[in-house]
């Protein structure tokens, strides 16, 4: 029995509607130059490791932090791999195997940019890279799928 662990198609356009506004927060967490934190807004949160800078360190410690970060994170994410892991309206074989091949392809991608990350950017060039880098693989993905589902049905249309 071959089972397929993909979401029902709804989620794709979940995704898709949670997609731009989680964007819009994560590039401006990224490039704003005085960020995106409120003074006044810090909850008390647990970490699994604490290290401050002039304080000291450890394991399962609690902190206040600014939860922006972390809500904008964790909603692109999940809009990621809502749109990434969704069926399509159309589900078939043909569609199964377009998937894996831009699954490999992806990986393969990612790779490349992360050794040439690794090798060539330092300091905060590459905290910015590593910021960008954790969403890659589904960017990726959802591009190179679905720019081969675009060409696929283009394709079936003319015959």
């Amino acid at each position: 029995m071959k089972k397929n662990y993909l979401l029902p198609y709804k989620f794709k356009k979940i995704g898709m509607a949670l997609f731009l506004p989680f964007l819009t927060v994560c590039l401006w967490l990224l490039f704003a130059e005085d960020g995106l934190e409120f003074d006044y807004f810090h909850i008390p949160v647990l970490a699994v490791w604490l290290d401050e800078l002039g304080n000291s360190s450890g394991f399962f410690e609690m902190t206040k932090t600014d939860p922006i970060n972390e809500i904008g994170m964790l909603g692109l994410l999940v809009s990621l791999c809502f749109m990434a892991l969704s069926k399509e309206k159309d589900e078939d074989e043909m569609t199964g195997q377009v998937r894996m091949q831009s699954f490999v392809w992806s990986f393969w991608v990612t790779s490349a940019i992360l050794l040439l990350g690794i090798l060539f950017l330092y300091d905060f060039a590459f905290l910015y890279f590593a910021f960008v880098a954790i969403f890659l693989v589904f960017i990726l993905y959802i591009l190179k799928f679905n720019l081969a589902m675009i060409a696929i049905r283009r394709e079936n249309d003319e015959k």
